[in-house]
């Protein structure tokens, strides 16, 4: 059999490859919801090489039943995470100290980053100090005993950011020097790069590489190419709603299970009774149609003929804003100190991002603070992106995808987070609030765009950039997620991840054969 351009045949010892070498261990992070089912279509891919055994890392129990009973791929270890930490005493604060000096670690910083310790997910519990540092440390330790003990030629895991638990996977594979491969999203259309890091600097390292001996681009990236690119397929995606709960009887039952399964003692469902899940879910519902009345009534919905910037808030919580801008995940305190700084026959335009919908909308009070600094317009989620980006003079962004698009768009760029595309000239960097009105004044009159310089990156960007439709694979992720989790079996749940592998199978394979370019 061919696969990957190697001739395979199998073999009976689970320790040695097909060409008769020791196979090299993979640690695969199998995280809640749909990225469990992602990444093991990946391996399951990978696994045809016959040339690694896989150490699954599971964060849920209902994911194990699954992982034990599927035969597609023979872990070679399976290890519950969650048992690092339940019924674990209080962590000796020593020890952590030393975790984060030998790390090179902040781990306040990554603590913060966590939605059910602080400011998001904590309707149902408040976690004490000593609370976050048992956890943080004995994942920790975790980590570093699974790393020692294996020693995996890689990790393969989701973006870090979703959770205390992957960002300090990520700190100790890093530190420990073992190749990680996330597969992360990039801005243009079903496009991801397998990266090694948070930012996917693989791109904006090519670039650097290129720029003093590539020649003009023979293709032409402008408004025109980026709205070939429109993302809104993407977004559409994540806010229908899911296929496997349509049907009156699947979703009777569905919500019956929900009522019915007791939640894992893991810390996100700490406080989670059935009967405050219940007032919760009935109050949240109330509370995101009051919220989205309010945005209806006091946001524009055209664009006025004036001068303005344009700031596109960020859905919250956000990973990607949480692990690497996390100095700048206020974002009302944010919009005041940018139209404290923009120029007097000047306005702030501030968009609602649609997908807060799936997250219920911001407060009313949240939104009442931008609506009440005097030279900001809230601009309803419904105005479409392009537009904004047409008629603004400017835009300013944590990071994310508008402000990229807003390349192409030959608009200036002033960004305060980390990304791959900040290498461009046409991108200006914040270094600290004291320098913000200067910024903004000569991102407005000095601005001068280089089609050569964006031309360059664009073959960077395509080097390193694969086809794949990453938005679909987790809406139908997370259906495989909840047949699991909702007690349906594992036998439906193997039933169904089969058909999940079969329609993105080609998208598995590509994934698996560069990931295997890279760790060769």
């Amino acid at each position: 059999m061919r696969i990957f351009g190697y001739v395979m045949c199998h073999n009976m010892d689970s320790n040695v490859s097909a060409s008769g070498k020791a196979k090299r261990n993979v640690v695969v992070w199998l995280d809640f919801g749909p990225y469990a089912y992602i990444n093991f279509g990946i391996i399951s891919a990978l696994s045809k090489l016959e040339q690694f055994n896989f150490i699954g890392v599971v964060t849920t129990k209902s994911d194990v039943d699954f992982f034990q009973k599927q035969t597609i791929i023979p872990f070679h270890k399976l290890l519950y995470y969650p048992d690092c930490y339940i019924g674990k005493p209080r962590f000796d604060l020593d020890t952590i100290a030393s975790f984060e000096k030998q790390l090179g670690a902040n781990i306040w910083l990554d603590v913060f980053a966590e939605r059910s310790f602080y400011k998001y997910w904590t309707d149902f519990h408040k976690f004490t100090r000593d609370e976050i540092l048992s956890i943080s440390g004995n994942s920790i330790s975790f980590f570093l005993d699974v790393m020692k003990t294996h020693k995996p030629s890689l990790v393969l895991m989701q973006q870090a950011g979703e959770n205390i638990s992957n960002i300090l996977l990520y700190r100790v594979a890093k530190k420990l020097g073992i190749k990680i491969i996330m597969p992360n999203q990039l801005y243009l259309r079903n496009k991801i790069v397998l990266s090694d890091n948070l930012v996917s600097r693989e791109i904006s390292d090519e670039f650097y590489k290129l720029v003093e001996t590539s020649t003009d681009s023979t293709e032409v990236y402008d408004t025109e190419f980026i709205k070939k690119q429109d993302r809104s397929e993407s977004i559409n995606l994540l806010l229908q709603e899911s296929n496997f709960k349509q049907g009156l009887l699947q979703r009777i039952r569905h919500y019956a299970n929900r009522l019915s399964y007791d939640r894992e003692p893991v810390y996100k469902n700490m406080g989670k009774t059935k009967l405050k899940l219940f007032r919760y879910r009935l109050q949240s519902r109330f509370d995101a149609k009051k919220r989205k009345e309010f945005l209806d009534s006091n946001s524009i919905k055209a664009i006025v003929d004036e001068k303005f910037l344009y700031f596109p808030l960020s859905t919250e919580p956000e990973a990607r804003i949480l692990a690497t801008s996390p100095f700048y995940t206020n974002q009302i305190m944010l919009i005041e100190n940018i139209a404290k700084s923009i120029p007097i026959d000047y306005v702030l335009y501030v968009k609602e991002h649609p997908v807060q919908r799936l997250k219920l909308w911001r407060s009313i009070d949240d939104y009442k603070k931008i609506l009440a600094i005097p030279n900001v317009r809230l601009v309803h989620p419904d105005v479409k992106n392009t537009d904004l980006l047409l008629k603004s003079n400017a835009v300013t962004a944590i990071s994310g995808g508008t402000a990229f698009e807003a390349i192409f768009h030959k608009k200036p760029v002033i960004l305060f987070g980390d990304e791959y595309y900040d290498v461009l000239p046409m991108v200006t960097k914040v270094e600290s609030f004291d320098t913000l009105p200067q910024v903004i004044k000569r991102a407005l009159s000095d601005f001068k765009f280089d089609d050569k310089k964006l031309g360059t990156f664009m073959q960077a960007f395509n080097k390193h950039s694969l086809d794949v439709p990453y938005h679909s694979l987790i809406v139908d992720g997370d259906v495989l997620s909840s047949v699991q989790s909702l007690g349906y079996g594992s036998d439906v749940t193997i039933g169904r991840f089969l058909a999940y592998y079969e329609k993105y199978r080609s998208y598995f394979e590509l994934m698996a054969q560069h990931l295997h370019s890279k760790i060769r």
